[in-house]
């Protein structure tokens, strides 16, 4: 490809990202939208990460009202479990000694699981068709067995909030920017991550059919474990 096609497609992609990152704010203003919205993200950033025909506007529509109802209620599910855990945490100034350092215990572990679900759920719903319980395990299951991966994303996840505690005041001038620009594009080096993650789970010894299931499938997720 001369130069000039590649400065095109860069533009054009860079067009893509831009489109897609106010969509995906736009939709996440109601809030218990915002499952199906991330949902739709991660659905157009997998298919830019494998350099596949997207339409952005179309496949996020699609992605959003497909993926509603399960997108949803794991969003739903999540907010209730940090809840939780956030009042366990601070209730821990009101018992004893012992019992606070277990609660604690117990409590930083379940924040690490619910992290670890959390950054791969709606990928993994954009991807494959499956129950919400099933999406749910399938999730926790690929996050501890691509641990350097996990990190990785998670990684990626906080770099906003890196920039946070690097300066405080940096942060809240540059927030806007941030949200604007890259979420999508945080996004998709992510999807790079979890593309590669999730073709250990499609059929074997095949080329997978997107072009028919394009979200993977829960038949490719069986087809795996055999």
């Amino acid at each position: 490809m001369n130069p000039d096609g590649r400065i095109m497609n860069f533009l054009s992609r860079l067009g893509d990202m831009f489109i897609l990152n106010i969509l995906y704010l736009v939709c996440c203003i109601p809030i218990i939208t915002i499952g199906a919205a991330t949902t739709a993200l991660y659905y157009n950033t997998l298919k830019m990460a494998e350099n596949r025909e997207s339409y952005v506007w179309k496949d996020f529509i699609k992605s959003f009202k497909q993926n509603f109802r399960q997108a949803t209620i794991i969003w739903l599910m999540i907010l209730v479990v940090f809840g939780v855990l956030a009042a366990d945490f601070l209730l821990l100034g009101g018992m004893g000694q012992a019992i606070s350092s277990v609660v604690a215990i117990v409590a930083i572990v379940l924040g690490i699981f619910l992290i670890m679900i959390g950054v791969y759920v709606f990928p993994v719903l954009a991807r494959f068709d499956n129950t919400v319980k099933n999406t749910v395990k399938n999730s926790l299951i690929m996050a501890v067995r691509h641990l350097p991966s996990t990190i990785v994303i998670v990684l990626i996840h906080g770099l906003p909030l890196l920039l946070a505690f690097v300066s405080l005041q940096a942060f809240v001038k540059g927030i806007l920017v941030v949200l604007v620009f890259t979420v999508s594009i945080l996004a998709y080096f992510e999807s790079k991550l979890f593309s590669r993650v999730f073709s250990h789970y499609y059929p074997k010894n095949e080329d997978y059919d997107f072009a028919h299931y394009s979200r993977g499938g829960l038949t490719a997720w069986r087809n795996r474990q055999k």
